[in-house]
């Protein structure tokens, strides 16, 4: 055995180097593509590509684990995050004739990874996992211990493995009022759009209430 693989299976020197990562370098605000001044990491938090996660105001990260690869995770302003967010925005490449261990990110096909996008004033429980290519509606609340496999729709309760959305967050009525009071008017949804967006969902989830 070489000097570097006794190294790389000393648990002495393996632990210390974890403990430097998960601590101390994925913190480093300077790696991502873009963090804003008034977001909280509270280690230990594993970041791999920093320069490809976007993190916008009034955010908190504690205790994730956040997997990008050759796309993006963006979260947008004003969410809340708890502990043991869980993000991956890669997939694995099956190729004949190769062994999936085997093949780099490098030779990847493209488009194979895909963003990860949390919109803005969205709740993420405990132990939440977003798989890549997942968008997460504004104003989406994600239960506890979920899976979010695919698109969540704005203003819903999503839980369960994979999530669904089980309810409607507020009524048209109160989430007028609620953009109301916190965006542009321009930034809005209007009550048309609110009342198609909730007859979209109903016929795609019949049984949400």
């Amino acid at each position: 055995m070489g000097l570097k693989e006794k190294l790389r299976n000393n648990f002495i020197i393996r632990g210390v180097y974890f403990l430097f990562r998960d601590y101390f370098w994925d913190c480093r605000r300077s790696r991502f593509g873009y963090i804003a001044d008034d977001v909280t990491l509270m280690p230990p938090l594993r970041i791999s590509n920093p320069e490809n996660v976007y993190i916008y105001e009034d955010n908190f990260l504690r205790n994730a684990d956040i997997m990008v690869t050759n796309a993006k995770f963006i979260m947008n302003a004003h969410c809340m995050a708890s502990e043991g967010l869980r993000v991956t925005t890669g997939n694995h490449a099956m190729v004949l004739g190769r062994f999936s261990s085997t093949i780099t990110e490098d030779e990847k096909p493209k488009g194979l990874d895909k963003d990860v996008v949390v919109e803005s004033d969205v709740w993420l429980g405990r132990n939440v996992t977003i798989l890549s290519g997942v968008t997460i509606g504004r104003g989406a609340t994600i239960g506890a211990c979920s899976l979010v496999s695919k698109d969540i729709p704005p203003y819903c309760v999503a839980v369960g493995v994979p999530a669904k959305p089980i309810k409607f967050k507020w009524t048209i009525d109160e989430i007028l009022y609620h953009e109301e009071q916190l965006y542009p008017e321009t930034e809005r949804y209007t009550r048309e759009q609110l009342e198609k967006l909730f007859a979209d969902i109903k016929a795609k989830y019949p049984n949400i209430k």
